[in-house]
């Protein structure tokens, strides 16, 4: 269990300066389902998780985005962000007055690109105690004249506290944001299925690599105690690890069916018994799943259960050794 206390602590404001560089990158910690007590209250906070016991799950790398597949798709991005051996990158503008998102790219199933009709503002310049901001992704598809497919993201953030984060790594001033988050899909203009809403709270600092995310998937409101925890730190990856001895067979399928709901399967193979981690990412990098298991040499048929997840791309990175293969999966709800 993780808790706050109260304790004095000035205020910070984000602005441009305070966004990431190309050559940094952050390193991803994370915790199964935990309580954590730093949703409650507002104001003037503490964060204490020293002590909470973390692993490293991965890490995010930040690139020029000129030097990346997908640069002619997103020409005005001026940062570009990759999770480590996923082959995809999330493209973003940095101005002086807010960081927005602007979709990524893969080079999953041949090279897709998801481009916001308009960019869609992630965190506004400057950002203090008491900031409010709506924030819209939405993508239009026409796949065929006369069919015209539309998926929206949007999300209510609201800087609702401020203070001493504490991680077992680095202690930072930071500010919590609520985000209230809704999903929709558009087929000719008509709803296909229900919305989908989502909570979460993030915890920024005026260091780019040092952050935290407290989510709940299935929380029906703001008050949630219960959820998984992440936070990053600076560290330096590669994002295109050495290939161990594993990866001579070692083979990740596309999942079927794709796209999915809810539920699908990872087809993987193995030369030989060996320990895997299955680490799936939503379409901004934040992980949805983990988990670590033991295979036998042989054709496995990994399930994966998204009922809790809402409209939208997921990327499976598989990780068995020193190797790490990813595959892109759609679940539609």
């Amino acid at each position: 269990m993780v808790v706050f206390a109260a304790l004095a602590q000035a205020q910070i404001t984000l602005n441009q300066n305070d966004a990431p560089s190309a050559g940094q990158s952050a390193m991803t910690h994370a915790i199964g389902t935990t309580t954590f007590t730093g949703t409650q209250g507002s104001g003037n906070m503490t964060w204490d998780l020293s002590s909470a016991n973390f692993g490293t799950s991965g890490s995010t790398d930040y690139v020029d985005p000129t030097t990346t597949p997908f640069t002619d798709s997103f020409p005005t991005a001026t940062h570009a962000a990759t999770i480590e051996g996923a082959s995809s990158w999330s493209y973003f503008r940095v101005t002086s007055d807010g960081l927005w998102y602007l979709g990524f790219g893969t080079e999953l199933g041949g090279g897709i690109t998801n481009i916001s009709d308009d960019p869609a503002l992630a965190l506004p310049f400057p950002c203090t105690y008491n900031t409010s901001w709506t924030s819209v992704f939405r993508v239009t598809f026409e796949p065929i004249p006369g069919f015209s497919s539309v998926s929206v993201d949007s999300s209510l953030n609201t800087v609702n506290a401020w203070g001493n984060l504490m991680t077992p790594l680095w202690t930072e001033s930071a500010l919590r944001v609520l985000s209230h988050g809704y999903t929709a899909a558009y087929l000719n203009g008509n709803l296909i299925g229900p919305v989908q809403e989502s909570w979460d709270y993030q915890f920024i600092t005026e260091d780019p690599l040092r952050s935290m995310l407290f989510s709940n998937s299935g929380a029906t409101g703001p008050e949630y105690t219960e959820g998984d925890l992440t936070f990053t730190s600076g560290g330096s990856t590669s994002a295109n690890p050495v290939r161990g001895p594993v990866a001579e067979s070692f083979k990740l399928s596309q999942n079927y069916p794709n796209p999915f709901n809810p539920s699908t399967t990872l087809p993987v193979e193995l030369s030989k018994a060996t320990h895997i981690e299955i680490t799936i990412y939503n379409e901004v990098g934040q992980v949805v799943s983990a988990q670590s298991i033991d295979l036998s040499a042989g054709q496995h048929s990994l399930p994966i259960d998204g009922s809790t997840w809402s409209t939208g791309s997921y990327f499976a990175k598989v990780t068995a050794g020193s190797d790490a293969q990813t595959t892109r999966m759609v679940l539609v709800k």
